[in-house]
């Protein structure tokens, strides 16, 4: 039964049992200590997680004796949680990426990455069954990736570079791209404040190949969905499965997956196949750097290029 060391917000008990109650699996994880910012939240969570202990400081919780660590928590991955990321005897996990200017996160050995991001949806049950169909589907030619959750569930950063994660792992990195902020307050052009709200993109990729990305954190309710368009059809993934559409309406056969519902189980079912040794991709640098462009381009109104950005952080 591995054992799991847990930060998390205060908002974020329904996650945590979620996590935790998993499916009627072989492998079940036992929370040992459970911190929050909130010493009366962390009281609670430990005592609704079957009795583990509590704390406010997160460096109990990455100095714990225990499998796995998860950072639930978004804005966790600060300059000095990074570093005590590095020195933890076991994995650690994050569902947030670090609050910090993405040149910064470059200077460190890492690229600032130290912990496994998870759940990305890249290195999930559903997009791993699909992958199979997608050696046979031919070329791709547009994706459109629809994320929403609710704050309690994950940030919409966090969101964001998961969806351009996926983009450019099928499809490079993109010439162009547009981006727009939508919600109550502007986005800000100091890149460690993470603004809450809504976040929509296209891009394009040469003369015949296009992607748009919408995100939010404030669905309420989490549901990832992925349209892979192109010489094959249609194939459309979400956490709970696949399915493939032919050019001409036909069903075809898709991969079976025992998919995931929420946010809660599917970062019980990464977090299970890291604490047993499982391989978990890491995000690519693409990925971050589409996802400063587009922060760029909400900035400036403009279409930017990723290859400028690349430039700017000497990755050209």
């Amino acid at each position: 039964m591995p054992r799991l060391a847990i930060w998390a917000a205060d908002n974020q008990l329904r996650l945590l049992e979620r996590a935790v109650a998993g499916p009627t699996a072989d492998v079940v994880l036992e929370p040992v200590i459970v911190g929050c910012q909130d010493r009366q939240a962390a009281d609670t969570f430990a005592h609704q997680l079957g009795g583990a202990a509590s704390t406010n400081d997160v460096r109990e919780v990455l100095q714990a004796d225990a499998d796995i660590a998860w950072l639930a928590a978004p804005r966790m991955l600060d300059t000095d949680t990074r570093s005590m990321a590095r020195g933890a005897a076991m994995p650690v996990a994050t569902s947030a990426p670090p609050p910090a200017a993405l040149a910064d996160l470059l200077s460190e050995p890492d690229g600032g990455m130290p912990a496994v991001f998870i759940p990305l949806l890249r290195s999930g049950e559903a997009f791993r069954a699909a992958s199979s169909a997608l050696e046979d589907f031919g070329a791709v030619h547009c994706i459109h990736v629809s994320s929403t959750a609710g704050d309690h569930q994950t940030s919409r950063a966090a969101l964001a570079l998961d969806a351009f994660d996926l983009v450019t792992h099928l499809m490079g990195a993109p010439d162009e791209i547009w981006a727009a902020h939508a919600g109550l307050l502007p986005i800000s052009p100091d890149p460690t404040v993470e603004r809450s709200g809504h976040l929509t993109a296209a891009m394009r990729f040469g003369q015949e190949r296009a992607a748009s990305v919408t995100v939010s954190d404030g669905g309420g309710t989490w549901i990832r969905r992925v349209v892979i368009l192109g010489e094959g059809g249609r194939i459309i993934v979400t956490d709970e499965g696949v399915s493939w559409t032919d050019p001409d309406g036909a069903a075809l056969e898709a991969p079976p997956t025992e998919g995931q519902a929420n946010a809660g189980e599917l970062a019980g079912w990464h977090l299970r196949r890291m604490a047993t040794g499982g391989d978990t991709p890491a995000i690519s640098l693409n990925a971050a750097i589409v996802l400063e462009t587009a922060r760029l381009s909400c900035l400036t109104r403009q279409v930017e290029d990723p290859e400028h950005v690349r430039n700017m952080l000497g990755r050209g």
